[in-house]
């Protein structure tokens, strides 16, 4: 697992389910930031300068290159 539970770049299995939330939810979490059971995503990666762009675009990379 990567920081505070977050699943690495290209784990499938550890992947798998969030995608199936859809990437809407994904954008979210990761933009809002989110606290779960498997660990917690602070908002914007705990960079406040990202613009939501910036976010939803590392959200696409992982989820492609994690499928």
């Amino acid at each position: 697992m990567g920081i505070a539970g977050a699943p690495k770049l290209g784990d499938r299995s550890a992947w798998e389910a969030r995608i199936a939330q859809g990437a809407n939810v994904l954008y979210e979490h990761s933009i809002k930031g989110y606290t779960g059971t498997k660990g917690m995503m602070p908002a914007k990666g705990g960079n406040p300068a990202l613009s939501d762009a910036k976010v939803q675009a590392a959200v696409d990379y992982m989820v492609e290159n994690s499928r």
